[in-house]
């Protein structure tokens, strides 16, 4: 009878044990690899790097100066190796952060100073923008590979 007793006191610290890990490994936060935050924000950096270029460009009216920092904005946000959200509105971010990356450089080499200046108004919009719905509506999940994804929080609309 003791046998049986220790066998199922055995089994059930087993159970207890595993039940334990697999909730503690649920509830613990899932962080990112630093490597690809570094990675992220040193991509960052050199995006805020290119628009401040812009802004000089745009305040000495400098259109070669806003020119480079248009064009390299463009690149930069072109980056396929950072983790980001593959769902429809970042993607619309994105686009349109090319998009008008494209004009002001287009404008600039027109040397169309008031023009330039409202499409830098708007690509900073854009970022705002951006910087909110991935800073708020987006979460991060652990992938089978080690790396990281970002998902939406929830569903947008879709009309």
């Amino acid at each position: 009878m003791k046998r049986h007793t220790a066998y199922f006191v055995g089994c059930l610290l087993l159970v207890v044990l595993v039940l334990g890990s697999l909730i503690l490994n649920a509830a613990a936060p899932q962080q990112p690899d630093q490597g690809v935050l570094q990675e992220t924000q040193v991509l960052m950096r050199a995006k805020l790097t290119s628009s401040q270029k812009v802004l000089e460009g745009l305040l000495a009216e400098d259109f070669t100066l806003i020119v480079q920092g248009a064009k390299e904005m463009a690149r930069i946000s072109e980056a396929a190796e950072w983790p980001r959200s593959r769902d429809e509105v970042y993607q619309h971010y994105s686009t349109t952060l090319r998009r008008q990356c494209g004009k002001l450089e287009e404008l600039a080499r027109k040397t169309n100073h008031e023009g330039a200046a409202f499409t830098y108004m708007q690509i900073t919009t854009t970022c705002i923008n951006c910087h909110d719905y991935v800073r708020d509506s987006l979460r991060i999940s652990d992938q089978p590979n080690g790396g990281v994804q970002l998902i939406p929080a929830h569903v947008p609309n879709s009309h």
